[in-house]
């Protein structure tokens, strides 16, 4: 079943709250989108013409608010809206310079309800191939079949409490988060992995360091539904001297880092995040993150820097040019991504967390990737 965006939400994208300013254009610079644009109609525009990549549509009447529909390959795109009068004159043009254009069924978000025994047996397997400890979920949101593999176990979380922090700090930069000073530090933490940069989103909209949890990182692990996962103090690493590794087993993981995550935490966190971004009313009722907020961190985790340990773990198990909407986490002897993969058939979940007692194994890591989004798509 697919959850289409109501007609009343795509109005509520362009009207602002009592004393908020709403953009002229959707989507606004950054932010990801399923296709739909939409631009504030000026005073005295009779018909709009939208085009994007030197595809040109019809003109059609100009409503309040001017709707439009761009295809085509999914990636970054420019979208421009050129308004004319009844005597062809323009009056004004709307211009997107940088959004990220997802398929058209990138919008569904069917929970995980169906536990998949196939897709657990594949989990299993593909665990029993590699060594150390490893964590795994997948989740299909078109048919909502979902596994897990040593899913509960807690791991050193490493950079992917960032996620969680993106949320909570979007939620407290305003109406337009994009023209907040401190945007530039979501933006560095998010596509970088920058832990300056996350220090400095705790300093300006957090609660600073210390030893309590952070409260935007706390917020955002409320709003995205963690259960076990938790963050404390300042972005620092945790000394490696003598850390405290396990010896192999594959039942779990032990907690030796003030932060820490299971792979169906994140799995739970990208599946809110999904379903706020698709305008669900559930989402809605329970992250009360504005569309474009989830759309614009989706954005960001849509365009990450592919360098050393922040590359995406799972592009070796998925078609070439898949969308990949990705936090990656690392540290000496852990290795995690976990990731929104735009398939053909729609959204799936992958997660991989692993932990090696002779250090992390970052091409291991790809390889248990690559596996884990060819059994998702395939069982």
């Amino acid at each position: 079943m697919r959850i289409l965006v109501p007609t009343i939400l795509a109005a509520i994208a362009l009207t602002p709250s009592v004393g908020q300013a709403a953009p002229l254009m959707r989507p606004v610079d950054g932010e990801a989108f399923f296709g739909s644009v939409m631009a504030a109609r000026p005073p005295g525009a009779a018909t709009v013409v939208f085009s994007s990549r030197g595809v040109i549509q019809a003109p059609a009447p100009a409503a309040a608010p001017t709707r439009g529909e761009v295809s085509g390959r999914p990636g970054p795109r420019g979208v421009t809206a050129v308004f004319r009068d009844d005597t062809g004159a323009i009056v004004a043009t709307r211009e997107i310079h940088d959004a990220y254009l997802l398929p058209t069924n990138g919008d569904l978000a069917m929970p995980g309800s169906h536990r998949s025994l196939p897709l657990e047996r594949s989990l299993a397997r593909i665990a029993a191939r590699h060594g150390g400890v490893t964590g795994l979920w997948a989740q299909r949101l078109w048919d909502g079949r979902a596994a897990g593999w040593n899913a509960g176990a807690e791991f050193p979380a490493a950079s992917l409490v960032k996620l969680p922090l993106a949320v909570g700090a979007i939620m407290r930069m305003g109406p337009t988060p994009w023209t907040n000073p401190s945007w530039p530090h979501m933006v560095a933490m998010l596509r970088r992995s920058d832990n300056a940069a996350a220090d400095a989103l705790i300093e300006d909209l957090g609660s600073g360091c210390g030893t309590n949890a952070d409260s935007a990182a706390a917020d955002g692990l409320r709003r995205l539904g963690a259960e076990q996962s938790t963050f404390t103090g300042c972005y620092q690493l945790e000394s490696e001297l003598q850390p405290r590794l396990p010896g192999g087993s594959v039942a779990a993981s032990p907690v030796w880092s003030n932060r820490h995550t299971t792979a169906r935490d994140m799995g739970r966190m990208l599946y809110a995040l999904q379903a706020s971004a698709a305008a669900t009313w559930a989402a809605r009722r329970q992250t009360r993150i504005p569309i474009v907020d989830a759309r614009l961190i989706l954005g960001l985790l849509l365009t990450t820097v592919q360098d050393g340990p922040n590359a995406t773990l799972f592009s070796g198990g998925l078609p070439p040019g898949t969308p990949i909407a990705e936090k990656n986490g690392w540290r000496t002897n852990e290795q995690h991504g976990a990731a929104i993969a735009y398939t053909r058939r729609g959204p799936a979940i992958l997660v991989v967390l692993t932990q090696r007692s002779g250090g992390a194994d970052p091409a291991d890591a790809r390889a248990i990737g690559a596996e884990l989004a060819r059994a998702a798509l395939r069982d």
